[in-house]
Order: structure tokens, then sequence, then C-alpha cells
């Protein structure tokens, strides 16, 4: 069975979850510059998450009312192929203010998900 679109959601808040805790204790652009864990793991997320978004149909992604998917994917092209060369500045952007909204969107449509199956 190939799966398609929400069927990732589970996996799409998980590592939405995961980013948030690699990011604790970092406030600044400097702050993940110096720690190469962090920088990494920040990267190998956004890049999970950028593939996971890329599996929504538009019609999915049309229930997000931006255009952030395409921010993350977008970034996953990027890194995926000039890793040696990313720019921190536009991934900690991503993160502080792409990531969080999107984040809640997925928990939220989560939920829904789950109170749908259960009035089954």
């Amino acid at each position: 069975m190939k799966y398609k679109g929400w069927d990732y959601l589970d996996h799409m808040v998980q590592t939405c979850d995961e980013l948030t805790e690699c990011m604790k204790g970092i406030h600044s652009v400097q702050d993940l510059k110096e720690s190469v864990l962090v920088k990494r793991a920040v990267t190998m997320c956004l890049l999970d998450l950028g593939e996971l978004f890329k599996s929504l149909t538009t019609e999915e992604k049309a229930e997000y009312p931006s255009n952030n998917w395409q921010h993350v994917i977008g970034f996953r092209n990027r890194a995926a192929h000039g890793y040696h060369d990313l720019d921190f500045n536009i991934i900690f952007d991503i993160v502080v203010n792409i990531v969080p909204p999107l984040s809640q969107f997925l928990k939220e449509k989560q939920k829904i998900e789950v109170d749908d199956n259960i009035q089954l």
C-alpha cells in the first residue's frame, strides 16, 4: 500500500515535536550555528517535514490557508541538493516563524482525525 498525504499525519506531528525539542535552549541564529548537533538535527527534521509535506495533495495543502508548506518543501529541496551551503538564518526563521503554526494546525487536524475515528 502506498501512503499519501494525511496517512503521515502522526509522523508530521512527531517531527514537529522533535524539532521543538531540538531547539530547546536555542534563542538565536548564533546559538544554532554554534551547535553542530543541533544544526544537523534541526536540518534533518526540516528535511523530513519537507518530504512528508510533499506527499500532501493539492486539496490537503489547501486546508492550511498559507503557502508555508511550500517554504518547508522548498527548504527540503535546497537542503537535499545543497547541504554544504545552507543559510542558517533561513533555517532559524523557518523553525521559529513557520513551523509553530504548521505544528498547531497539524495537531488540530490530528485531533479531528482521532475524534472522527472514535465516532465510527
